[in-house]
Order: C-alpha cells, then structure tokens, then sequence
C-alpha cells in the first residue's frame, strides 16, 4: 500500500490525524511522508490524480468532530 492511501485510510479513523489535518493540511501530509506531489493533489482536491497516485478508487474521507 502506498503511502498516500495508508495516509487516506487513517485519516478515516484516527481522530488526532484528523485533527492535525484540520489544523495545518500540507504540515499533516508532510510529516505522514507524503512527497510533494501527492500534497498538491490532496490539497488540490484532484481527485482523478489522487486515485492515479494510489492505484485504485477514492472515496471521500468523513469524519465529524464533537462540539467544543
């Protein structure tokens, strides 16, 4: 598995991985190991070039915080 999918399949369920993300998106992607090329697509919204990266079909990521 690809470091991007790995990355997209945690943020699925790992609640301070999402909340990083929230915080500071490509700061996230980088220090997961994402390369730059793979940031720009994420934070791009590209989802055609997310999937090439990946190799398979991506569905969007949902997650939902509790009120503060």
């Amino acid at each position: 598995m690809s470091t991007l999918s790995q990355f997209i399949n945690d943020l699925a369920t790992n609640l301070k991985l999402q909340q990083d993300f929230l915080d500071d998106p490509a700061a996230t992607m980088q220090s997961y190991g994402l390369q730059s090329h793979e940031i720009d697509a994420v934070l791009a919204g590209d989802k055609v070039k997310v999937e090439q990266l990946t190799g398979h079909a991506v569905l969007p990521v949902t997650f939902i915080f509790p009120a503060k």
